[in-house]
């Protein structure tokens, strides 16, 4: 992926901000990436040098690739602090803030595989701490 970060200044006050743009380049519209482990770094990156404010994610239509990550970004979250979640909620969720999001079976079937991808490198990690 591509990092960017931008500076910019409100003339009328000369407050700086900077923006960090990240661009996720391995992933086609209305398909998956080919494999989690880019996309999980990634998210792991985006929340690493997210200190307030929101994040701002979208792709082409804003619906399809925004809405899996964001799905993805949500439940990483929840698996972090050892919560309950389900997929097809969040989905459900996002949905009435924004129609469409994840936008293809392929996108939805993603979520999961990358879900389950995720849990299972943490049993093996507990597995291994604890033999």
């Amino acid at each position: 992926f591509i990092i960017r970060i931008m500076e910019l200044e409100d003339i009328q006050t000369g407050e700086l901000r900077h923006i960090s743009h990240l661009n996720f380049t391995a992933w086609p519209d209305h398909d998956t990436p080919s494999q989690p482990d880019d996309l999980i770094t990634f998210i792991s990156y985006m929340r690493h040098i997210h200190k307030s404010g929101p994040i701002i994610t979208h792709c082409s239509a804003g619906i399809g690739r925004s809405g899996t990550l964001i799905c993805l970004d949500v439940v990483l979250g929840l698996i972090s602090q050892d919560l309950e979640f389900d997929i097809s909620e969040v989905v459900r969720l996002m949905r009435l803030q924004r129609h469409g999001m994840v936008q293809t079976e392929d996108q939805y079937i993603f979520c999961y595989q990358v879900t389950l991808y995720v849990l299972r490198r943490l049993q093996a990690e507990e597995q291994q701490r604890n033999s």
